[in-house]
């Protein structure tokens, strides 16, 4: 009889303990799965950061895309004004481009002798530099 309670103590000693590795395998299993849901919760959480950060880039490109055009034409129309105010200004640029005085006569309204002295003094003044 105490080798029957021996034996039925044994069972079931064995099979708490089967019930243990398995409860304990599958507690593990549940616990990868926590950490790997955590784990893409705190990727989630990076990506919208990431998302949010470059939405912000994306909006300050534009405004500077936007400041940009607005300085390149205010350039453009200082650069007419001051054409309009000293054609000997475009004139002298025009030279230093390398165009030719019958070019920069006609395109400044000056005369052919002021253009050729222009384009003399500054065609000059390029080679010395």
């Amino acid at each position: 009889m105490n080798a029957f309670i021996l034996l039925i103590a044994s069972l079931l000693f064995l099979i708490s303990l089967a019930i243990y590795v398995a409860s304990r395998k599958q507690l593990n299993h549940l616990q990868q799965l926590i950490h790997g849901q955590n784990h893409q919760q705190h990727l989630n959480q990076e990506l919208s950061a990431l998302s949010a950060g470059s939405r912000g880039l994306g909006e300050r490109f534009l405004k500077l895309e936007k400041d940009m055009r607005l300085l390149r034409d205010e350039l453009d129309q200082m650069k007419n004004q001051q054409q309009a105010a000293s054609p000997y200004g475009y004139a002298i640029e025009l030279a230093q481009k390398g165009y030719d005085e019958e070019r920069i006569a006609e395109l400044c309204h000056i005369s052919p002798t002021e253009a050729r002295l222009l384009v003399t003094i500054h065609h000059t003044q390029q080679q010395a530099a």
